[in-house]
């Protein structure tokens, strides 16, 4: 084998992530944060100055800065899973479960693979029984097996990714201010 081909293998992903399972003890403990299909904001800032979870949210799921958190059902097979980088902690409600990686898998790789893999659409397809929505509880989560680099070709892939959509969102702003000011008319 030529010692620069990286080898990559099928791994469960539960020997990979860590479920956090720490809940609030008081009401408003921290921020309540909406994960939502355009990202994790929070709650207030999705809502216009609403926070529409329960007056009392004592019992909410916490989620650190750094770790992951999802919506469980979809009624359409796509899930989103959004890392925390809002605050030192935030909060979801319990049908968000709560994950960090292990020190063999980084976070932003597996979030581009979750979020845009092929191998996670297929596994939620196989999650469908029936009815019209899709459960990914965390127990099944832990079952899909990804094929995954070392950790080192990993953080390539995400630092590439990262790079690619900060470009995209650069040339999305600048088609957004050239339309706006009518220089430039987009026609479908």
């Amino acid at each position: 084998m030529c010692p620069s081909v990286i080898t990559w293998e099928k791994r469960k992903l539960g020997d990979n992530i860590i479920q956090y399972n720490e809940h609030t003890i008081e009401n408003n403990q921290y921020p309540v944060f909406t994960s939502s299909r355009k990202g994790l904001f929070f709650q207030k800032d999705y809502y216009d100055g609403h926070q529409i979870a329960s007056v009392d949210n004592t019992g909410y799921n916490i989620v650190p800065k750094g770790y992951f958190t999802y919506r469980h059902m979809s009624d359409d097979l796509i899930f989103k899973f959004n890392i925390n980088d809002l605050a030192d902690y935030g909060i979801v409600s319990t049908l968000y479960p709560v994950f960090t990686t292990t020190e063999n898998l980084d976070a932003m790789y597996l979030m581009y693979q979750l979020n845009e893999g092929t191998e996670f659409k297929r596994f939620s397809l196989l999650q469908k029984q029936g009815g019209s929505r899709t459960y990914m509880y965390f127990s099944k989560l832990k079952e899909l097996k990804l094929t995954i680099p070392n950790i080192k070709e990993q953080k390539s892939i995400s630092e590439l990714f990262k790079q690619l959509d900060s470009l995209i969102t650069v040339n999305q702003d600048r088609i957004l201010i050239l339309q706006k000011s009518s220089i430039f008319k987009l026609t479908l």
